[in-house]
């Protein structure tokens, strides 16, 4: 009687053959939203929150910072052509007036290595479009989210409650304005990359069960 191959076994061959392509699994390398972080951050602006996009820039700060590891900082405190180290004078926090315009975001960032990003976000009446541009490297990359049909709270005490979609948007935010930005991965070759280690995991998976069945029949 042949033995099995158990689920256990499977995931655990898909996610080494997963990070050995570089390529990150869930639940390990990405950020968990219900971690003490977030609640801390939504709590710190709720008093100010004004409308359902002030919770998707929210998010994307959240997301930056947490998992990026990069810093806010004012535009003040940075000067052209100087490399600012994170630290000092930038932060995980939000900075004060951050949602003062109706219609437009400017928030500062930057990294641990001192590249500066600038994130941008526009408001109409339907569509928030959110650039980010890595200032040291010209990178820059664009998303667009519906707050309308993205948010339907801005105060309830959890992130799904008010974001019921959550994951989705952030991996969206991961693969459309975060990764092209920061590391400077293109959408084509992560898509690429997601191609070969799809590939590559099904190959190693017909591969352990060959192996499972000869190991069995001698």
């Amino acid at each position: 009687m042949e033995t099995p191959v158990t689920t256990s076994s499977l995931s655990h061959l898909s996610q080494k053959s997963l990070q050995s392509l570089g390529i990150g699994v869930l639940g390990k390398n990405e950020t968990e939203i219900e971690s003490y972080d977030w609640p801390l951050l939504f709590h710190s602006i709720r008093p100010g929150i004004r409308k359902k996009s002030d919770l998707l820039i929210a998010l994307t700060h959240f997301l930056v910072t947490k998992e990026y590891r990069l810093r806010c900082t004012t535009k003040d405190t940075l000067k052209s052509g100087e490399r600012q180290v994170a630290g000092g004078s930038s932060s995980e926090l939000l900075p004060d007036h951050w949602n003062r315009d109706a219609h437009r975001y400017s928030l500062h960032y930057v990294d641990e290595l001192g590249s500066q990003y600038v994130l941008l976000a526009k408001l109409s009446r339907r569509d928030l479009v959110i650039s980010l541009q890595n200032s040291t490297s010209k990178r820059v990359s664009i998303a667009c989210l519906q707050p309308e049909n993205l948010v339907v709270s801005t105060s309830k005490s959890s992130v799904e409650k008010c974001i019921p979609r959550v994951e989705k948007i952030m991996s969206r935010l991961r693969f459309d304005l975060v990764d092209p930005a920061v590391r400077g991965i293109r959408k084509k070759d992560l898509l690429m990359r997601q191609s070969a280690a799809s590939s590559k995991v099904t190959f190693d998976l017909v591969r352990s069960t060959h192996d499972l069945d000869t190991e069995e029949s001698t």
